[in-house]
């Protein structure tokens, strides 16, 4: 196999760092009070700083192939991939008896073997940090999986254990267990190339399965079929109107949560996203169908149809703001070019691309250097590209990749849990000369921003999985607050939003100084735009932990953290209030997290 070149472009440096900074002191103690002690109050709201976000500089785009998988051991052959992958956590990586977003991320794909992508083959798990296989499976439990199916991973039962669901033979979807084994088999509306997505449709905590117009309950059982389109059996599952009820999106068709029909478009059938594309906080669909993009209004009415100016069926559309203007556009791939059609319908942009196979490729997008516009990663038969998204400029041509093409597309996520962010490229080499398997492409400079540990499925949108691999019972909407589709980012806002963490005054109780013992309290506050994932609240005697607690804070909110009991020998000289000491949340501030506590509080005669 002859490989070709990865080609990068890199953009001029727009904008410096930003000179926003946050004017809090270190908060002085407040009297301490002898009163009965009080308990820590759950959040409240504080003012959130609208200047609270990153400014990187642009430009810092240095793409290398980190590593590949290229062979698959136990079914010799079984290499070419020509579907989507998933990544999702299915080992306990770190030995804290858990499966979740603190462990190794893992890639599961289906493949084939030579050109017989339309027949059975392979699941294959991999570790993400390119360290080996963990399993692959033919038949698990007799049902064999097919060579081109998408692929879902997620707790669907709620237990702790992630599960795998693909397309089958026997079967319309074969779900596996985290080491492999079968869990069940069920659905009779078969489609190879189709993928599940998981989403807690009824509310119970449990997860269905969504296959086409059919859903699946956690066990497999067959719930329903629908009456109208199957999305390519590409569907998914989301609340559009906000009644905290699931309906089932199928292209051009919207199905209740009970499979009835809520109503079909009069345009043919296609993969779906949704988009708030007017910001007026109700969501729209768009599809393609047979060479065109349609946006329909919830109920149903076109909203806007447009031609593809590739020409083809179209691929699955891709939601995000290409242009940093506020609005979502959406991203299309055709035969001959990729396009970006605009809010109206008007295509912003086009480049020229090769997809004959099929022309149904989708892709993906991600706001690689913070600059607020998204780019575009894409791959068809010949090469992988990233596209500037607001301007289509090439920013990556790496002629290496090869595929006969199908619906596949690469994802963006941070396959291997080191904080930097990784595109996951799947090929195959069986029609053209170039890459098969997986390859994993990062950044040299390591200044991509933050991305997941999860990509979980063909559907995916950032709110419908948790980081450990949970599915939602109540998912947030997210065109709320990402108003994206087939996106990468974090569960913690934009990739230009920062938090900023100070503690308050801390409160000192002095009421059991008789037993030698004070208790604080320390108000913490988040007044960035992000959300947080866990960090420490700490109290210190210089550099010593004393106690502490681990919290989470929303963006615009506070928390009473404690109390924390401390007796005179732990307070010794001096107690330091510690935030996020570990510099687990990116700020836009870290010189405001710490506040000092006075001398020991009890007087002297206190026992």
């Amino acid at each position: 196999m002859a490989a070709r070149g990865l080609l990068f472009a890199v953009l001029p440096v727009l904008a410096a760092c930003s000179d926003y900074e946050v004017n809090l002191k270190s908060p002085e103690v407040a009297e301490p009070i002898d009163a009965e002690c009080p308990d820590a109050t759950e959040p409240w709201g504080v003012e959130v700083d609208p200047a609270c976000v990153v400014d990187p500089p642009v430009g810092s785009f240095s793409p290398v192939v980190e590593w590949q998988w290229t062979d698959n051991t136990a079914y010799p052959g079984y290499d070419d991939i020509m579907s989507t992958p998933a990544v999702g956590n299915l080992t306990d990586d770190n030995g804290d008896g858990l499966i979740d977003g603190n462990d190794i991320p893992d890639i599961v794909f289906t493949s084939f073997s030579g050109g017989a992508y339309t027949s059975a083959g392979t699941l294959t798990a991999i570790s993400g940090d390119g360290s080996g296989t963990w399993w692959s499976v033919y038949d698990p439990g007799g049902y064999h999986v097919y060579s081109s199916g998408g692929v879902a991973i997620g707790d669907i039962d709620a237990d702790g254990l992630p599960e795998v669901c693909t397309a089958g033979t026997e079967a319309a979807v074969v779900c596996v267990n985290a080491d492999g084994t079968l869990k069940w088999a069920g659905g009779t509306e078969l489609y190879g190339y189709g993928a599940p997505a998981f989403a807690d449709v009824d509310g119970d905590g449990l997860s269905e399965v969504v296959f086409g117009r059919q859903l699946l309950d956690t066990d497999g059982t067959l719930l329903w079929t629908g009456t109208g389109g199957a999305g390519w059996w590409l569907s998914f599952a989301v609340d559009l109107d906000g009644d905290g009820r699931m309906e089932v999106v199928a292209g051009n068709t919207v199905y209740r949560g009970n499979g009835t029909l809520l109503w079909t478009d009069p345009t043919t059938d296609g993969p779906a996203a949704v988009g708030d594309f007017d910001l007026d906080g109700v969501p729209e669909l768009v599809h393609t169908s047979a060479g065109t993009v349609v946006v329909t209004n919830l109920d149903g009415t076109v909203r806007w149809q447009a031609t593809h100016p590739g020409g083809g069926n179209g691929g699955a559309p891709t939601v995000a703001d290409f242009d940093n203007d506020g609005y979502p556009e959406i991203g299309v791939a055709g035969a001959a070019s990729y396009a970006v059609f605009d809010t109206d319908g008007a295509v912003l942009w086009s480049m020229p691309v090769s997809d004959y196979s099929s022309t149904v490729t989708g892709s993906s997008v991600f706001d690689f250097e913070g600059d607020g516009a998204a780019d575009v990663v894409y791959a068809d038969e010949l090469t992988l590209w990233v596209y500037d998204g607001a301007t289509g400029t090439v920013k990556l041509q790496d002629d290496g990749h090869a595929s006969g093409t199908l619906f596949e597309y690469p994802l963006i996520v941070d396959v291997d849990n080191d904080g930097s962010t990784e595109i996951v490229l799947p090929s195959n080499d069986y029609t053209y000369d170039g890459y098969n398997g997986i390859t994993i492409i990062g950044d040299a400079t390591n200044s991509w921003r933050p991305s997941r540990p999860v990509w979980n499925q063909y559907a995916y949108h950032i709110t419908n999985v948790d980081d450990d691999g949970g599915i939602p019972a109540a998912p947030e909407p997210n065109w709320e607050r990402w108003n994206n589709f087939r996106a990468g980012g974090t569960l913690y806002g934009l990739s230009t939003d920062l938090a900023n963490l100070a503690p308050g005054t801390p409160e000192v109780c002095t009421a059991r100084c008789a037993e030698g013992v004070v208790e604080v309290i320390v108000p913490v506050q988040n007044t960035g735009l992000a959300d947080t994932p866990d960090f420490t609240v700490g109290l210190y005697h210089d550099t010593t932990l004393i106690t502490g607690a681990t919290i989470a804070l929303a963006a615009g909110s506070a928390q009473d953290v404690g109390p924390f009991e401390l007796t005179e020998a732990d307070w010794s000289t001096g107690v330091t209030v510690r935030v996020d000491d570990a510099r687990a949340v990116e700020e836009c501030d870290e010189r405001d997290n710490a506040a000092t506590l006075g001398a020991w509080p009890c007087e002297a005669d206190a026992r």
